[in-house]
């Protein structure tokens, strides 16, 4: 597959200080949004990847990319330019109006959480992934390829269903930057060998222990559980852990689950009086916030406990 920096903006064919008007060549059109990537402001992805699975999947275990998905309603909110009509009839543009965009969803009481979670300003840029798999965003200083500048980032209300309507989530954004769009987009027609509607978001695990760590234990017992449904998380490899005795790694070095599903005991050198075990999910293998299993990506909250 082509690097990403040899496809930005594949299907434009041309440019100059006033750009043409003619309609040779092809044309990028941007169908329905169908789903959001969200990266942490101002990072660009690497040029001289390739925009697939593998890259993609990369940046969402490192915790630098998100993926919204499944959005139902697409409504356009930005505001309008405003212009002055000055005494003699002549008209001027005062100021540009922003891009703003309210996204709805039929994920769910969970999703709706998430994307609370998801509050912020200017911590976040956007890209727009269409209902093709076609990618839009824009032009970094370097000429590759970042998301747009995102300012408000806020979760709507949780809309309740009704006799006639079902339960809506929503996210309401502002592009702070109109220039990014209007002048610097950057155009990612579909690859063959990737489609971006294919990638799934990172699933949410709570972990606890099961038995309060104590003295002389040499056995971190650990329930994993999903956030979204509260069923058990099975399947974890001990290495899927990281485990830490007062901020040091003390990672454990057998256990499984095979004996109660998402349930693990894990062997780790013994536990002395006054220890504060620190517990999460991690790929250390890569130094991953998120670990994969059986195809999919998980990352978890971090659970401590101190050692009676």
């Amino acid at each position: 597959m082509a690097n990403l920096n040899t496809i930005i903006n594949l299907v434009v064919c041309g440019v100059a200080s006033a750009l043409g008007t003619g309609f040779k060549g092809c044309r990028p059109y941007l169908k329905k949004t169908q789903e959001l990537w969200l990266v942490s402001r101002g990072f660009v992805f690497d040029g001289a990847r390739a925009l697939d699975a593998t890259y993609a999947e990369e940046l969402q275990a490192e915790g630098k990319l998100i993926v919204v998905k499944k959005i139902q309603g697409f409504t356009d909110n930005s505001s309008e330019d405003q212009i002055e009509t000055l005494e003699n009839g002549v008209k001027r543009t005062t100021t540009l109006g922003l891009y703003e965009f309210l996204v709805n969803f039929i994920n769910g009481i969970y999703f709706h959480s998430a994307l609370t979670s998801l509050n912020s300003f200017g911590s976040y840029d956007v890209l727009f992934v269409d209902t093709e798999g076609n990618i839009i965003g824009t032009k970094a200083s370097n000429g590759g390829l970042k998301g747009f500048s995102v300012g408000m980032l806020q979760a709507s209300r949780l809309t309740f269903a009704t006799d006639t309507t079902g339960q809506r989530e929503g996210l309401a954004f502002q592009l702070t930057d109109r220039a990014e769009l209007d002048e610097n987009y950057v155009f990612i027609q579909k690859q063959s060998t990737f489609d971006p509607r294919t990638l799934e978001g990172v699933n949410e695990v709570d972990l606890e222990y099961v038995n309060a760590p104590a003295a002389a234990d040499t056995t971190l017992t650990i329930k994993a559980t999903l956030r979204q449904s509260g069923a058990v998380l099975s399947g974890l490899a001990f290495g899927d852990f990281l485990v830490k005795k007062n901020s040091v790694v003390a990672n454990p070095t057998a256990g499984d689950d095979s004996v109660t599903a998402g349930t693990y005991p894990l062997t780790i050198a013994a536990l002395v009086s006054t220890d504060v075990v620190d517990s999460s999910l991690y790929d250390n293998t890569n130094s991953r916030i998120a670990v994969v299993s059986d195809g999919a990506l998980y990352k978890s909250n971090t659970i401590t406990a101190t050692v009676a």
